[in-house]
C-alpha cells in the first residue's frame, strides 16, 4: 500500500534519527537483480540501476506462478534513462508511447523480511506490480493519449516476499513530455530503511526551502530599507526562485501543497527557472559590472521574454527543450563570474575569495543538476544542488550584509561631515560678512601691491615663455613617438613588434605625465597657489611607492634600485609635495645613470631627538659639473638636458624640487662629480617638529 502523501513533522524526525543501513552494490544485469548474498535481518538499500527488460508498445500483466515464463524483450534499457535513447533493430524508439519495464529480483532462500520500494517520478504515468499484484500507481498509464493521465507524485510501498523470486512489472506511458521513462533511480531494501530515506528526502526539501524563504524575506526587507541597492533586490528574487523551485521540481514538496495538475507543475517549474536565471545573471553583473556581462544580461532578458511566451503558449513537449538553453546560459554566466572572482583573488581582493567559493559551489551544483535532469549519471546525489545552493546563499548573504553595513557606516560618516560642513558654512558666511566691510579699507593698500605684482608678472611671463619654448620642443618628441608606434601597430609587418612598440608608448606616456605634472606644479608655485598641508607621514612609504612607479623605467636600463632605512622614517610634511620631490629626484637619478648602473636610497633619523628625517638619493651616473651645481636650484636659465637614453625633461624639475623642499621647511643639498655620480640630500622636519613648522 502507498504511504499517504502528507506525513507529520514529528514522524519525519523520528524516521530520520532511526537506524542505519548498508548499501548494496548489486546491479540489474539483463533484467535480473541478484540479492541472494544478503542475510535475513540485515538492513540494506540498493539502487535498482542497470539494464532492465523493456517491451515497447506492450503492457504486461504478471500472474503469480508464471513469473519465470520466458519473455523476449525488445531491448535491455539503461535505468535511469529515457526510452527514446533505446535502440530496437537499429532505430531509436519514439518519445511518445507506452511500454513495460521488467526486472526479476532473486532473494536468499526463505527470505521473508518486509521490503520497501522507493519509486521515482516517471514521465509521465506508471503503475507497478510485484508478482502480479498492483502495488502503486502514479497517474493512469494507457495505450492512447486520450486515456492517459499524467501525474507527479513520489511513492513508496512495502511488500512481504512469499517466494524467493520477485517479478517487477512497471507499465509506463508518455504522451506529454519530450522524454519518457525513468530519469531518477529506483530503490529497494528493508522497509524501515526505505521509509527512513523517503522521510529524510522530504525533510531535507522542507528545510532547504524554509531556509531560503526566510532568507528571501530577510533580504527583501533590507532592499526596502535601501532601494538604491539593486543587488539586494536581485539576490532576493534569486533566493525566492530557489525556495519555490523545489515545490514544483521536487515531488516530495508537491505533495504538501497538493498540486495535482501535471501540466501546471511543469509550466510553473520552467517559469521559475527563467526568473532564476535572469535574476542570477543580473546579480553577477552588479557584482562584476563589465561591459560583456551587461550585453549578456540584455541577451538573457530577450531569452527570458521568449521563454515565458513559450511556456504560456506552447505544449509541454516543445517548450521543455529550452532546458538545454537554460543550462547553457547559466553555465556561461557562472563560469564568467568564476573567472572574474579568480582574477580578483589574484589581485588581493579579500571579498573575491568568498565570491570564488560561492561560484564554485554553484557551478558544482549546476553540473549535478544538469546530470540529474538528463539522467547522465546513475548514482546521482539528488540533493547536492539544494545543499550547494544554501552554501551559495549563505556566502552571498554574508557579503551583501557586510557591504550593507559598510555603506551604512559610510552614510553615517557622510551625515556627520555634512552637518559639520553646514556649521562651517554658517560660520564662514558670518566671517565673510565682516570681511566685506573691511575690504574697502584694503583696496587702497592692494593698489600699491598691484604695481609690484605687475613687475613680478612680467618677469614670470618672460620665464614662462622660455619654459613653454623648451616644453613645446620636448613634448613634441614623445607625442611623435607615440603616434609613430600606433601607426606601426596598424601595419601587418610590425605585428611581431607589438610588445616593444607598446613599451615605447608607455615610456613616452610616462615622460609626458612627468613633464605635465612638473609644469603644472611649478606654474601654481609661481602664482602662489600651492597648498601646504603638513601632517605626520611615513617617508619610507613614499619612497617605496615611487620605486614601484618608476620600476619599469629602471628595468628598461637594467638599473638596480636599492633602498635602506635606519631608525624611524616619520616626518611632519605635506605628503603630496614630498611625493613630487622624491619622484623628480629618483626619476633624475634613473635618467642620468647609464645601463647597468645603480641607484641607492637611504632614509634615517638625523639624530636621536627625531626632530629631523633625512633622505639621500645617490647614483653612479654622469654627474654634474661644478659650474652647473652653483646655479642648479636658483639659476634663471631654463635647460632641458637629455638623459643617457635621450630622455626628455622640462628643465624646471630641480628648481621645483628646491621650492617644494623650502615650502616644507626643509633643506636640500647636492654632491656630485662628473663621471662618478650624484647624491642629493633632503632634510625634512620630523614629527617632533610639528609645533614649530605649523
Amino acid at each position: 500500500m502507498c504511504v499517504p502523501g502528507k506525513i507529520s513533522l514529528s514522524l519525519l524526525l523520528l524516521m530520520i534519527i532511526s537506524g542505519s543501513a548498508t548499501g548494496v552494490s548489486a546491479r540489474v544485469e539483463n533484467g535480473v537483480l541478484d540479492l541472494r548474498e544478503i542475510q535475513q535481518g540485515d538492513e540494506f538499500t540498493v539502487r535498482m540501476n542497470g539494464d532492465w527488460e523493456f517491451y515497447f508498445g506492450t503492457f504486461i500483466y504478471g500472474i503469480p506462478g508464471d513469473i519465470l515464463d520466458t519473455l523476449t524483450p525488445d531491448c535491455y534499457g539503461k535505468v535511469p534513462g529515457y526510452w527514446s535513447e533505446y535502440t530496437v533493430e537499429g532505430k531509436r524508439l519514439p518519445r511518445f508511447g507506452y511500454g513495460t519495464y521488467r526486472a526479476v529480483i532473486l532473494l536468499p532462500r526463505g527470505y521473508r523480511d518486509r521490503m520497501g520500494f522507493d519509486m521515482p517520478v516517471f514521465d509521465t504515468s506508471y503503475e507497478i506490480s510485484v508478482n502480479g499484484v498492483t502495488m502503486a500507481r502514479n497517474g493512469t498509464p494507457a495505450r492512447s493519449s486520450a486515456e492517459s493521465i499524467p501525474a507527479y507524485e513520489p511513492l513508496f510501498f512495502s511488500y512481504v516476499p512469499k517466494t524467493d523470486t520477485l517479478e517487477l512489472l512497471i507499465r509506463v506511458s508518455n504522451y506529454e513530455h519530450r522524454r519518457g521513462g525513468f530519469w531518477m533511480p529506483m530503490k529497494t531494501g528493508t522497509f524501515h530503511t526505505i521509509q527512513s530515506n523517503f522521510a529524510n528526502k522530504w525533510f531535507i526539501s522542507i528545510a532547504a526551502s524554509g531556509m531560503l524563504l526566510a532568507s528571501f524575506l530577510f533580504f527583501f526587507i533590507f532592499y526596502m530599507l535601501d532601494r538604491r541597492d539593486r543587488k539586494l533586490l536581485m539576490f532576493a528574487i534569486l533566493v525566492l526562485c530557489l525556495a519555490l523551485r523545489p515545490f514544483l521540481s521536487a515531488p516530495y514538496l508537491a505533495t504538501i501543497i497538493d498540486i495535482r495538475n501535471w501540466d501546471l507543475i511543469i509550466r510553473g517549474e520552467y517559469l521559475i527557472l527563467y526568473f532564476m536565471i535572469t535574476s542570477g545573471v543580473w546579480l553577477a553583473y552588479l557584482i562584476y559590472p563589465t561591459r560583456w556581462f551587461r550585453v549578456f544580461g540584455l541577451f538573457t532578458d530577450v531569452f527570458f521574454l521568449l521563454g515565458v511566451a513559450a511556456v504560456i503558449l506552447l505544449p509541454v513537449h516543445l517548450f521543455t527543450y529550452s532546458v538545454f538553453v537554460i543550462q547553457t546560459v547559466a553555465l556561461i554566466a557562472v563560469l564568467y563570474a568564476l573567472a572574474m572572482s579568480a582574477r580578483g583573488v589574484t589581485r588581493g581582493n579579500r571579498d573575491d575569495v568568498f565570491y570564488l567559493v560561492a561560484f564554485l559551489a554553484i557551478i558544482i551544483g549546476l553540473v549535478s543538476d544538469i546530470l540529474l535532469a538528463n539522467a547522465l549519471e546513475e548514482n546521482q546525489h539528488l540533493y547536492i544542488l539544494s545543499f550547494l545552493m544554501l552554501v551559495f546563499v549563505l556566502i552571498q548573504a554574508a557579503l551583501l550584509i557586510a557591504d550593507w553595513v559598510r555603506r551604512g557606516k559610510e552614510r553615517e560618516k557622510l551625515a556627520v561631515q555634512l552637518e559639520d560642513l553646514n556649521r562651517s558654512l554658517e560660520s564662514r558666511v558670518e566671517e565673510r560678512t565682516r570681511e566685506l566691510s573691511e575690504r574697502t579699507k584694503e583696496l587702497n593698500a592692494r593698489n600699491e601691491q598691484i604695481a609690484l605684482q605687475n613687475k613680478k608678472l612680467s618677469e614670470t611671463v618672460s620665464l614662462k615663455n622660455k619654459i613653454f619654448s623648451v616644453i613645446s620642443h620636448d613634448l613634441r618628441s614623445p607625442v611623435v613617438s607615440i603616434l609613430y608606434s600606433l601607426y606601426m601597430l596598424k601595419e601587418e609587418e610590425f605585428r611581431d613588434r607589438t610588445e616593444s612598440l607598446a613599451d615605447s608608448c608607455i615610456q613616452s606616456s610616462q615622460q609626458l605625465i612627468t613633464l605635465l605634472e612638473n609644469m603644472l606644479v611649478w606654474g601654481r608655485g609661481q602664482e602662489d597657489m600651492i597648498k601646504y598641508a603638513p601632517a605626520e607621514n611615513d617617508l619610507a612609504d613614499i619612497v617605496l611607492t615611487n620605486i614601484s612607479i618608476l620600476k619599469d623605467s629602471a628595468d628598461r636600463k637594467d638599473i638596480a634600485v636599492n633602498f635602506t632605512q635606519v631608525g624611524r622614517s616619520k616626518g611632519w610634511f605635506d605628503r603630496d609635495l614630498v611625493d613630487i620631490v622624491i619622484r623628480n629626484l629618483l626619476s633624475n637619478a634613473i635618467k642620468y645613470t647609464n645601463h647597468g648602473g645603480r641607484v641607492t636610497i637611504h632614509v634615517k633619523e638625523k639624530d636621536e631627538t627625531a626632530e629631523w628625517v633625512t633622505i639621500r638619493i645617490c647614483d653612479n651616473g654622469v654627474g654634474i659639473t661644478p659650474e652647473r651645481q652653483k646655479k642648479l636650484f636658483t639659476g634663471h636659465e631654463i635647460e632641458s638636458t637629455p638623459g643617457t637614453d635621450s630622455e626628455k625633461g622640462t628643465g624646471i624639475g630641480l628648481r621645483l624640487v628646491h621650492e617644494l623642499v623650502t615650502l616644507s621647511k626643509g633643506t636640500i643639498s647636492v654632491e656630485s662629480s662628473p663621471g662618478s655620480g650624484t647624491c642629493f640630500t633632503v632634510i625634512l622636519p620630523g614629527p617632533d617638529q610639528a609645533a614649530r613648522v605649523r
